[in-house]
C-alpha cells in the first residue's frame, strides 16, 4: 500500500487528490536546536540571505499549497521531495493554554463567540487546547490548509477547525518538520 500513501481523501469535498509533499530547503540552516537556528539565520542575513527564505527552511508543504519558489531573484531555496509517512510521523501541534484563558475568554468579541458555544472555564480551555491540536494535525497532514501571511518569522496557515457544528479557521505558524504553533483560536468563518 506504500504507493498510495500520498493519496488523501480531501475533507472538504470528498474528492481524492494527490498530495505530494516537499521540505523547503535553504542550505546551512538546521531545523533544531532553535537557538542555533536563530543565530545562523541572522548570521546568513549579514551576507545577504533572505530572512523569509531561512524562516521557511525545513518546513513541509503540499506542492499544490506552498509559497512561491523562487522567492526572489537571488533565491537559494530548493524543494526536497519527502514522503507522506515522514510528514505524518513528524507533524506536531502546540497550543498555549493562554490562547483561551487570556485571549479567547477575555477579548470581548471572542469571549461572546466562545461563550455562545458553551466554552468559558479553565476545564474548557484544556479541552479546547487538546481539540485544536488534534484537528490541526489531522487537517495539516491531509494538505487541508491555506497559506496566509509570510514574513521573516515564518509562514502562517489557516487551518479548518470544527467545534460542535461550527466550521471556522484557526491560525497557526508553520515551523520546521511540520510543527504547528497556534497563533489565534479564531481566524474567521469558512465560507
Amino acid at each position: 500500500m506504500a504507493i498510495f500513501n500520498n493519496i488523501i481523501l480531501a475533507a472538504d469535498d470528498d474528492n481524492i487528490i494527490y498530495n505530494e509533499w516537499i521540505e523547503w530547503n535553504h542550505f546551512g540552516i538546521p531545523n533544531k536546536p532553535e537557538w542555533l537556528r536563530i543565530i545562523l539565520r541572522n548570521f546568513y542575513a549579514l551576507f545577504g540571505h533572505c530572512l523569509i527564505c531561512t524562516a521557511l527552511d525545513g518546513c513541509y508543504f503540499v506542492t499544490r499549497i506552498m509559497p512561491e519558489l523562487p522567492q526572489h531573484k537571488n533565491c537559494h531555496c530548493k524543494k526536497l521531495y519527502i514522503g507522506f509517512e515522514k510528514v505524518k510521523h513528524n507533524a506536531k501541534a502546540a497550543c498555549d493554554i493562554e490562547k483561551f484563558t487570556k485571549y479567547a475568554f477575555i477579548d470581548s468579541n471572542k469571549k461572546k463567540l466562545f461563550n455562545s458555544w458553551g466554552y468559558s472555564s479553565v476545564e474548557d480551555a484544556f479541552y479546547l487546547q487538546r481539540e485544536y491540536c488534534k484537528q490541526a494535525i489531522s487537517q495539516y497532514v491531509k494538505g487541508n490548509y491555506k497559506l496566509k501571511n509570510l514574513d521573516n518569522r515564518g509562514q502562517r496557515l489557516a487551518i479548518p477547525t470544527c467545534l460542535g457544528s461550527k466550521w471556522f479557521y484557526s491560525g497557526w505558524m508553520l515551523c520546521p518538520e511540520g510543527k504547528l504553533k497556534n497563533a489565534t483560536p479564531f481566524g474567521g468563518w469558512i465560507k
